[in-house]
């Protein structure tokens, strides 16, 4: 086996960790917590409600999980979906224009893939590949957090501090009794091994989530965060903003209802995050001595999607 087959399995070290923690918190709480409760007729109502939003809570972070993993963040369209974004100069084919350049002026290219970069597009070395909109890469998760799988990332955060901030509440009274009632080794052990780590990862995950919901909020993603911090610029500044509503549909999609599912990510193909007519939320306006002016938009074209501006445009000077 050599040295790179050797690494591409330590990778898979995280997500097995993780999937064991999973599985060994279900199993200890179920077990000494809420199936003691159920066979209790003094608490068998406070049982199943336990069980009932455990078991949902649990469900919707495996969904992520799984979602978060399998779902690829994002690539440069190749040459044949897009041949613009290829890295071979050719005044014949139409350049989309990026806000993110290189201090020379010219466009941001990757010399590994060959290819010209969209904003907010970086190149992972693990994945070895450009990401579309890259927030960071998660060994937790095997896979790099991008532009198509954000919503599932940031989903698998909230259900994460949820699951183990009510294992850790709900439990307390049965640490309570294990310990007052000296209870055998093992059933010690593992009860106080299960409110110590589910209250570690809640605080620690919790943390990460409103990190990430601040994020969310500015427009920014963690490189986004991070370069901002380097160059010591402010965070209030993103070139992305497009108002809280803009920049909450933007990482958990258009429909409202379906924010806190798995499913129904934001549109577009995230190549394109430059012409502010582009964002389908929020429009900015300058109106003389009044500065910009936030409106919304009747467009239907999607975030991220480059053309679509100039397609509207094309179609209203028919009309």
């Amino acid at each position: 086996m050599d040295q790179r087959s050797i690494m591409d399995a330590a990778r898979v070290l995280p997500v097995v960790f993780v999937v064991v923690n999973m599985v060994s918190l279900y199993l200890i709480y179920s077990y000494y917590h809420l199936i003691p409760l159920l066979q209790d007729s003094k608490s068998y109502h406070s049982g199943v409600i336990q069980t009932a939003v455990f078991n949902g809570i649990t469900v919707m972070m495996l969904l992520c999980y799984v979602r978060a993993v399998a779902t690829n963040p994002g690539n440069i369209p190749s040459k044949e979906e897009d041949p613009s974004w290829e890295y071979v100069p050719d005044q014949a084919v139409q350049q989309p224009k990026t806000k993110e350049t290189k201090r020379t002026g010219e466009r941001r290219h990757c010399k590994w893939c060959a290819k010209y970069k969209p904003d907010r597009c970086h190149h992972c070395r693990v994945c070895k590949t450009c990401i579309l909109k890259m927030d960071h890469h998660c060994p937790w998760i095997y896979n790099c957090v991008g532009f198509r799988n954000h919503k599932y990332f940031f989903l698998l955060l909230l259900y994460s501090a949820a699951a183990c901030n009510f294992i850790t509440i709900s439990m307390i009274p049965t640490v309570e009794s294990a310990v007052q009632q000296n209870s055998a080794f093992a059933q010690m052990f593992l009860v106080l091994f299960a409110e110590t780590l589910s209250a570690f990862l809640g605080i620690l995950i919790t943390f990460f989530f409103l990190f990430h919901i601040w994020l969310m909020l500015q427009a920014m993603t963690t490189i986004e965060f991070c370069e901002k911090n380097t160059k010591q610029q402010s965070y209030g500044s993103s070139v992305h903003d497009r108002g809280i509503n803009g920049n909450i549909r933007a990482v958990l999609g258009d429909w409202i209802l379906l924010w806190l599912l798995p499913v129904s990510p934001p549109t577009g193909n995230g190549t394109n995050f430059s012409d502010p007519e582009a964002d389908p939320f929020i429009t900015r306006a300058i109106e003389g001595d009044r500065g910009p002016r936030k409106s919304r938009a009747k467009a239907d074209y999607a975030y991220g999607a480059y053309g679509a501006v100039s397609n509207i445009k094309r179609f209203s000077r028919c009309v």
